[in-house]
């Protein structure tokens, strides 16, 4: 009786049999193993996948990355839309660090589509220089300066962990800035003062403990933590 009621039903109830199946399914997943699935067609697109790969945190992403905290002059804030990069009381000093830190040592490109300037590149990258138009500053502009001035670059690779850019300072002729970026425990290791409200502090061994403190705790939720230092010498 039930092979009889199948076949009556697959000409025109076929739809209708397979959503109360996944239906079902989904269900059971979610009160048996509280996995929640959103799409009723996403078990059956899991079934044909053999093989998964995933980072060190074992987590599946989009690969869009967003800049969520940041500690600077010894506060570390939250990015939201009231406190932005420029919304959140940091000296203009800092400010402008921050801005060509990220602009100068970065491989990612702005393109224009329909109706704004896109960031391109490296997802980690790309987030930096979403986390500065988030803040209304105008990358697509500032990312031209770098035309010109670049003198040498030291890529990222799993070694080093970090990278460093050379680039001729604009605004003081005969000399060159060098911008890195990478590990938190690489570049603390090669600083020996740290920008502070009133200016540069030495990197006291009190205070570097500080810091590693706050990036354990920052990676432990799981961040991504990526330090930037910089230095300036002649050309």
């Amino acid at each position: 009786m039930l092979v009889v009621l199948f076949v009556v039903v697959v000409p025109e109830g076929l739809s209708l049999t397979i959503g109360v199946s996944l239906a079902f399914t989904t269900g059971r997943m979610y009160t048996e193993d509280r996995i929640l699935v959103k799409k009723l067609d996403a078990p059956e697109k899991m079934g044909e996948v053999n093989e998964i790969l995933v980072g060190k945190t074992s987590t599946l992403t989009t690969g869009k990355m967003k800049v969520r905290q940041f500690l600077c002059e010894e506060k570390l804030i939250k990015n939201t839309r009231k406190t932005t990069l420029l919304n959140c009381e940091l000296s203009p000093v800092t400010l402008e660090l921050i801005k060509t830190s990220i602009m100068f040592n970065c491989t990612a490109r702005i393109e224009m589509d329909d109706t704004s300037y896109v960031p391109i590149g490296n997802p980690t990258e790309v987030g930096l220089l979403k986390f500065l138009q988030d803040a209304d500053v105008p990358v697509h502009a500032l990312i031209m300066q770098k035309l010109g001035r670049i003198k040498a670059v030291s890529p990222f690779n799993s070694t080093k962990n970090r990278s460093a850019t050379v680039v001729q300072n604009p605004n003081k002729p005969g000399t060159v800035t060098v911008f890195l970026k990478g590990a938190p425990e690489v570049v603390l290791e090669m600083c020996s003062s740290i920008q502070s409200q009133t200016g540069m502090v030495q990197l006291s061994p009190d205070l570097a403990e500080e810091i590693r403190s706050e990036v354990n705790s920052m990676a432990s939720q799981p961040l991504r933590v990526i330090s930037f230092a910089y230095f300036e010498m002649d050309e």
